[in-house]
């Protein structure tokens, strides 16, 4: 198991869909304080957590790049871009729970 410093826990949803990248369901975030934000798919705002991208192995975020683009159609290269400008959202209600380091807190 790796250990980030800030990390979410993903729901039995998002973890069936997610399990090949992050098998403990763990997914680092930059502040376990989630934010409110505009996602392409709603008009109004979300809570989201942001992705800590540089806390990903290599494999990991290869992978997230395949998958969003085959999910959305946009090219690998064009999302890559977007994640590394603005981050890479994480809906709140993907997520049960979050920790810092070995510490976690369950979402009700």
């Amino acid at each position: 198991m790796i250990i980030y410093r800030t990390w979410v826990r993903l729901n039995t949803q998002a973890r069936a869909e997610w399990c090949e990248i992050f098998s403990d369901g763990r997914v680092p975030v930059q502040n376990i304080a989630s934010q409110k934000a505009k996602l392409a798919s709603n008009a109004d705002p979300e809570s989201v957590f942001t992705v800590d991208w540089q806390e990903l192995t290599e494999f990991q975020q290869e992978a997230i790049i395949e998958k969003l683009s085959q999910q959305s159609a946009v090219a690998k290269e064009i999302l890559l871009k977007d994640i590394l400008k603005i981050g890479l959202p994480l809906r709140r209600s993907l997520i049960v729970s979050c920790g810092i380091n070995e510490t976690e807190f369950y979402l009700w």
